[in-house]
């Protein structure tokens, strides 16, 4: 169950990346839903990993 957790929280973070890579591509300002959403993402998945 541990794994499965790790594993689920490592491909959160994988594609957290890649809507911050997507959302920052053109430029960071005006901020797009693609940043917004790949960073909650990525802290989601670091605390998930973090207390679990």
């Amino acid at each position: 169950m541990r794994r499965t957790r790790r594993i689920l929280a490592a491909l959160m973070v994988l594609i957290g990346t890649g809507l911050v890579v997507r959302g920052a591509w053109g430029s960071v300002w005006p901020v797009s839903v693609q940043l917004i959403a790949g960073v909650g993402l990525i802290v989601y998945a670091v605390v998930r990993l973090r207390y679990s």
